[in-house]
């Protein structure tokens, strides 16, 4: 696929809609699936992956190695959905928070009982705030410190969301479980 990706980045960089469409196809489902985590539903999901795919149209020839395009990709994707809420939302301030190891007791907390896309559902009713963090620190296992750098606030704050978070999850999936 390497040889693909030089020649679909080298048809992007001259703007050719036929390279374009190949990267999009290529990708589009990977994009799709940052950006749903992100999104309170998949209509704004697909608003930020298009929002993505126009960035990485525009940023195309930054590219210096053709075969780390979808991880190029994937990272443009993720910030795209972190600069979204940026611009969206401000942080609140938090004091009180206990520093217990969050990611470990996930781990336990979701395992096997839930699919993949019941997890990502259930991601979708938290507050936008919520499911940044969740993301972040979960998912994309930035450490408290730099999800803090990356939203503004302190490790703290992000603590303290993640935790709520993480009820929040456990009460939605837990509800949806005994309802079916």
């Amino acid at each position: 696929m390497e040889a693909d990706y030089a020649a679909i980045v080298k048809g992007c960089r001259r703007r050719d809609r036929s390279a374009q469409r190949a990267l999009y196809d290529a990708l589009a489902p990977m994009a799709l699936g940052v950006c749903m985590r992100f999104a309170s539903d998949r209509d704004a999901a697909q608003d930020l992956m298009q929002d993505g795919f126009i960035l990485v149209f525009e940023k195309i020839g930054s590219l210096r190695e053709p075969q780390k395009l979808p991880a190029w990709v994937y990272h443009l994707m993720l910030n795209t959905c972190i600069n979204r809420y940026r611009s969206s939302f401000r942080m609140e301030s938090i004091d009180d928070v206990s520093s217990q190891t969050l990611t470990q007791e996930l781990s336990t907390a979701f395992a096997d009982p839930f699919a993949n896309e019941e997890i990502v559902l259930a991601m979708q009713k938290l507050s936008p705030q919520q499911r940044m963090v969740f993301n972040l620190v979960v998912v994309e296992e930035f450490s408290f410190e730099e999800a803090a750098k990356e939203l503004h606030c302190t490790p703290v704050t992000v603590r303290s969301i993640l935790s709520r978070a993480k009820n929040r999850l456990r009460e939605i999936l837990t509800s949806e479980k005994s309802a079916s």
